[in-house]
């Protein structure tokens, strides 16, 4: 019953990384290079983002640009170059940009996919992308449509879900979760009790909620003290404000975070105090040494130099690499309907080998209910060291099943 009631909530699991981590770019509205020598009208994807927030964020955008560039010099998608747009979600107060783009996205009929999201209101936008057809290629797995719709092909293992997972795999057993307190970030706490139940036969202690305008974490440091691991689901700088407050301390609990809020600049920013912290990720670290991330890493650096490398940028560039396989494999015209139909069929696919083993698109996930579209049930498990986030495992860690 407590795996239910958890799953009911996963509407609301975005979990920080789309969900408090705005997202941004200069502007610039689309378009990709290096489609010289190909022949034939544009194939489009279009990426949703937030533009010009409080606090850019524009690498889905930008691997997706780096991906489409390479997908082009090595022959585009039979013949006809890949073209990239992105389309300005607006900030985290309110859906209205969210969902004009998905509407937008529906009413041109040019745009054949959705790669890369990244942005706090999947639930509204891939509701209305589904309603039309639309295919969803590499969606974060954090909402109720996401999981359960028939457009949407996540790519990566849920993170958010698995923050608490690490820890036990540290060895801890009296586990809280810390989360900013706004309806994402607070499902964290049954999202991970349901993942925690079921895959290490733990349960969560109890949640700590944070107001979003708080400064001084000290209160809710001390509560994280109750037990011996705390689990932090909550924005960058309340993520910054958490590590500081321990270091001024005799705090020595183990922390873990997702990949995704661990943005560059914030670890730079907090030097060595974010030393330790434990890493739930839905796809390989960036730093590691994976085919596919070093071939992500050289692709960024020839196609767009001088851009941050991370695990978001990573999902954009891994989700228009994804769209290019298997439209190369269509035998026919390129369209939204034959797209679905193509990413609907995938058995044992895998791109640069990021995806999990036989990764499958025809067999949905029972291990849980109300979440059939989790084609990759499993995390990679990392530590910050020296600033840097490092892997840990030697490759993809199981969340729902006891490895």
């Amino acid at each position: 019953m407590i795996i239910r009631k958890a799953l009911a909530a996963m509407a609301a699991a975005g979990l920080l990384s789309a969900a408090l981590v705005a997202c941004g770019d200069d502007g610039d509205d689309g378009g990709t290079t290096n489609a010289a020598g190909l022949t034939g009208a544009p194939i489009t994807v279009q990426v949703f983002t937030s533009l010009n927030s409080v606090t850019p964020h524009t690498e889905s955008y930008e691997g997706a640009q780096a991906a489409a560039a390479a997908v082009n010099a090595s022959g585009g998608i039979n013949g006809r170059p890949l073209e990239v747009e992105v389309c300005d979600a607006g900030e985290t107060d309110t859906p209205a940009k969210a969902i004009a783009c998905a509407r937008d996205l529906v009413a041109d009929r040019d745009v054949i996919a959705e790669v890369g999201d990244f942005q706090a209101f999947q639930e509204q936008t891939n509701t209305i992308l589904n309603e039309a057809g639309v295919p969803n290629i590499g969606p974060p797995p954090q909402s109720q449509s996401v999981l359960n719709s028939p457009n949407s092909f996540p790519l990566s293992g849920s993170e958010g879900a698995a923050i608490a997972t690490v820890l036990a795999d540290a060895g801890a057993t009296d586990i809280q979760v810390a989360y900013t307190n706004v309806a994402q970030a607070a499902a964290a706490v049954q999202f991970n009790t349901a993942a925690l139940q079921k895959g290490r036969g733990l349960t969560i202690k109890g949640g700590i909620p944070i107001d979003v305008t708080a400064t001084d974490l000290t209160p809710a440091v001390t509560r994280g003290a109750d037990g011996d691991a705390v689990a932090l689901a909550m924005m960058p700088t309340h993520f910054a404000a958490w590590l500081t407050t321990t270091q001024a301390g005799d705090y020595d609990q183990k922390l873990a975070a997702s990949s995704s809020v661990l943005r560059p600049e914030t670890l730079e920013a907090l030097g060595d105090k974010a030393d330790g912290v434990l890493v739930a990720s839905g796809l390989p670290l960036v730093a590691s040494d994976q085919e596919g991330i070093v071939r992500y890493r050289d692709e960024m650096a020839r196609y767009q130099p001088g851009k941050k490398l991370d695990q978001v940028g990573l999902q954009g560039w891994l989700g228009t690499w994804a769209f290019a396989q298997v439209a190369r494999t269509i035998d026919g015209d390129i369209t939204r309907e034959s797209v679905l139909a193509a990413f609907g069929n995938l058995t044992d696919f895998n791109v640069f080998g990021l995806l999990p083993e036989g990764f499958n698109t025809t067999r949905p996930f029972t291990d849980l209910p109300r979440m059939p579209r989790l084609f990759n049930s499993q995390i990679i498990e990392g530590i910050v060291k020296d600033g840097k986030v490092e892997q840990t495992s030697d490759g993809y860690i199981p969340i729902f099943t006891r490895p």
